[in-house]
């Protein structure tokens, strides 16, 4: 880009940066404050509301319902009977009284009406005690979408950009492929429908629970040992791959996930439409990835402008402000500029962290023992910066030993702040494998890749330097077992060992039949037990030597995972608290004798995220009508009824051969979950498959079964095919069968033939799609480090054949 044109674009974009700073910007709030979504037509604010409505479990309101229930009619009745001057006094007016009366536990979609300038400075009066999410998508898109041609759609773009001047948020509405049925999902054996925005929900609930900080509370009360109880500066070494901005649409960013805790986007240089270039950067990188956002401006953004100091000081406020404003988990503050500045951004912040960064090049000039690098410390403290970041040039050796007495020195200091300190050169870097937090790594696929600032030769990958901190016996080399009565045709230690080869990790699975609990207890007390998946028929019995359970576990009734307490050196005796348990749960990694269990349960997370991401949204859960049926009474068929509970669905229905199984799961969960039902009773028993749907409930739209489909010990197979008679949903809905011994059970090929023959939108979820959904969660559990999602999903698909044709000879 020349010179002229980067100042062109530049100059553009400055008079938005400007509007900005100036803008007084409150983004703390109550976590149950409503949320109002703005941006124009097509930008999906309606679709989005409905999802955030109902992950959040709030009323979700529109500005059209609203006024037509004020007024007792429509928007375009009103206007032909009043006349414009009176709709326009009168929709302010409405306006001002639904933003006004519905402050707390409400989703709130405004229309078109915000365009107007009077309605615009309501929304950013409401602003300052609520978010406001300015919603946004691809133009071209919007353009399709309402048929609009070039100069209709450029008006229509221009219009919405003013929503920027009364938001305090902003979300990049990413295209859905699922829309359309484009999406070919995981490559599946077994054909499916296309349902509808099933990537949009997953994207949208976690920008929520970002933006309303439930995500952390919810995590770190539910299950301790999750990795989103703990952020990761608070976790044990820790790792960010940076990319730049003007590489984003070039990478496939799917092949860098593995052992990256967190994505540093370096904003390096102007771009056409710069904000939305951005926001839809950071859209890409959370849908693709899921983890959390550094966002970062390099210096030679500014590169060849002739933009003064001030002006360039104010652009670069400018740029971290936008980042705020799409709720990046961490913006990086240089710690050389103006406090004023600096404190303005930390009061805009929101939930966002602030890291104060500082970089020296020039080599010589000071040591980690100068006292200048605490006086920077103290400065980023007072002006409330949530962590700092010190990085040096190097090539000597002896820096790696000087830094070592810095962090020592922090550490020192009572409630200090989280420090990243290492070096950079060829001496660096064993700094940068102590360093504890975000660590700077690259990735096997880049190592050919330019790297403008001639730093990516001297960084390790993130596996390289697990690796190290095993040499150091900073990690120690743990065993994990999958244990059950019938497993010797488990996919598990496939996909775990695949997955600590590419994360670096020097652990073991191995899958192990056993026939007692005490057999699993002779197990579990070895030094270097790590974890153990727990399988049928031990889910239930397991609990009797649990000493500590998850809220999922205690909820479920049931356990898959149990992992070892430790009373290691210097530590206070367990008591169960989740203060206890997150100190041993930052210690996961080393070896050493084993006092007592901790027991969670993640079966539930691979079903509910399954069913969520396929359920259509004219089928999405309504408490008060959806109907759920879940076949089976075992450990997974409680797991499914707590998916189903956590959906929504308040509503169950369940069926087992030996109705008195069915019968106790029933009790167990109307007996945890009275108060979410009405007549207390959540879940209800099917006497009989001879049975009629019972009257007065909806047909279930959500079907789960937990049945295998092949003979386990001396239980024989199920070979379950549903009661047609309770196939009568006329929207469909979701199947899942957790079966994948075989692939193609019965049960989902009655669904194709019935999905043919009514044409009812059923969509088929199948037991490798499940599978490595809750193993990806067990996974984190286990190990307390980011799974390498698509490599686990991956090797699911690659080893099935293998394993089926060694099941179906161990069978034959």
């Amino acid at each position: 880009m020349s010179v002229t044109t980067l100042e062109q674009v530049s100059a553009k974009s400055s008079i938005v940066w400007n509007l900005v700073s100036q803008q007084p910007v409150s983004r703390d709030f109550d976590s149950n404050a409503s949320i109002v979504l703005v941006g124009s037509r097509g930008s999906g604010k309606r679709s989005l509301g409905f999802i955030g409505a109902t992950h959040l479990g709030r009323r979700f309101i529109t500005e059209d319902y609203y006024f037509e229930e004020t007024t007792g009619c429509s928007r375009g009745v009103f206007l032909r009977q009043y006349g414009g001057p009176a709709f326009y006094r009168r929709n302010i007016e409405v306006l001002r009284q639904m933003l006004d009366r519905n402050r707390t536990g409400c989703i709130i979609e405004c229309g078109m009406a915000s365009l107007a300038t009077e309605a615009q400075r309501a929304i950013q009066d409401y602003s300052r005690t609520n978010p406001v999410i300015y919603v946004t998508r691809e133009s071209d898109r919007i353009r399709k979408l309402l048929n609009l041609d070039e100069r209709e759609g450029s008006r229509l773009e221009k219009g919405d950009l003013t929503h920027r001047s009364c938001s305090n948020f902003e979300y990049y509405n990413l295209y859905d492929s699922s829309c359309d049925g484009t999406d070919s999902g995981d490559q599946s054996p077994l054909p499916n429908i296309p349902s509808r925005l099933k990537y949009a929900k997953e994207d949208f609930s976690a920008f929520l629970d970002l933006l309303t900080g439930q995500g952390v509370i919810r995590s770190t009360y539910e299950s301790p040992f999750s990795l989103a109880a703990l952020p990761p500066e608070c976790r044990s070494h820790t790792y960010a791959l940076s990319i730049r901005l003007s590489t984003v649409p070039e990478l496939n960013l799917e092949a860098l996930e593995a052992g990256i805790d967190a994505f540093q986007l370096k904003i390096d240089t102007f771009l056409p439409d710069f904000q939305k270039t951005i926001a839809k950067s950071v859209a890409t990188i959370r849908r693709t990835l899921g983890v959390p956002i550094i966002f970062y401006v390099e210096e030679n953004v500014f590169e060849d402008s002739t933009y003064s100091p001030l002006e360039r000081e104010d652009i670069y406020f400018g740029i971290l402000q936008h980042g705020l404003r799409l709720g990046v988990e961490y913006v990086v503050v240089d710690l050389k500029y103006s406090t004023e500045q600096i404190s303005r951004l930390v009061d805009s912040s929101g939930r966002t962290k602030i890291i104060g960064h500082h970089l020296h090049k020039q080599e010589n000039s000071w040591g980690w023992d100068d006292e200048s690098r605490m006086i920077q410390y103290r400065r980023a403290k007072t002006l409330g910066c949530d962590m700092v970041r010190f990085v040096r040039q190097t090539s000597k050796a002896t820096d790696n030993e000087t830094i070592r007495g810095f962090l020592h020195k922090i550490r020192a200091i009572p409630d200090h702040l989280p420090v990243i300190a290492y070096n950079l050169g060829e001496h660096g870097k064993s700094s940068l494998v102590e360093n504890h937090i975000f660590t700077p790594v690259t990735h096997p696929i880049m190592k050919s890749t330019v790297s403008l600032s001639q730093t990516r030769q001297f960084l390790p990958t993130a596996a390289e330097a697990m690796q190290a901190l095993y040499q150091k016996a900073v990690f120690d080399p743990l065993h994990f077992y999958h244990l059950g009565a019938s497993v010797f045709y488990s996919l598990s230690p496939a996909m775990h060992t695949a997955a600590y080869e590419v994360s670096g990790l020097s652990n073991t699975f191995e899958s192990l039949q056993v026939s007692s609990l005490e057999e699993i207890q002779r197990l579990c007390q070895k030094p270097s037990f790590g974890g153990a998946a727990i399988t049928h028929p031990f889910k239930v019995q397991i609990l009797s030597r649990i000493s500590a359970k998850s809220y999922h576990a205690k909820a479920i009734g049931a356990v898959n995972t149990v992992l070892p307490l430790r009373l290691l050196p210097g530590d206070s005796p367990l008591d169960g608290s989740t203060p206890s348990l997150l100190r041993q749960a930052n210690r996961r990694g080393k070896v050493g004798p084993v006092c007592a269990y901790y027991g969670d349960n993640t079966d539930f997370i691979g079903i509910m995220t399954c069913l969520r991401r396929n359920m259509s949204p004219r089928n999405v859960v309504q408490p008060s009508k959806t109907t759920g049926l879940v076949i089976g009474a075992g450990g997974m068929a409680r797991a499914a009824i707590y998916a189903m509970i956590r959906l929504g669905c308040r509503k169950i229905f369940i069926f087992n051969r030996t109705v008195a199984n069915a019968e106790a799961v029933a009790q167990h969960f109307n007996s945890w979950a009275a108060g979410l039902s009405n007549d207390g009773e959540v879940v209800r028993v099917l006497p009989s498959g001879q049975a009629e749907w019972p009257p007065n409930f909806l047909f279930p739209t959500m079907i789960v079964s937990c049945v295998p489909a092949r003979s386990v010990g001396t239980h024989a197979a199920a070979n379950f095919e549903m009661p047609l008679q309770w196939l009568g949903s006329p929207t469909g809905g979701v199947v899942a069968d957790l079966a994948y011994s075989p692939l193609d059970t019965p049960l989902l090929r009655q669904i194709r033939r019935v999905r043919q023959e009514t044409k009812q939108a059923w969509r088929i979820v199948d037991g490798l799609e499940i599978l490595p959904e809750q193993a990806i969660a067990q996974f984190e559990l286990m190990t307390g480090r980011k799974a390498p999602k698509r490599q686990m999903r991956l090797t699911v698909r690659q080893n099935y054949h293998r394993y089926e044709e060694n099941s179906t000879s161990i069978h034959s």
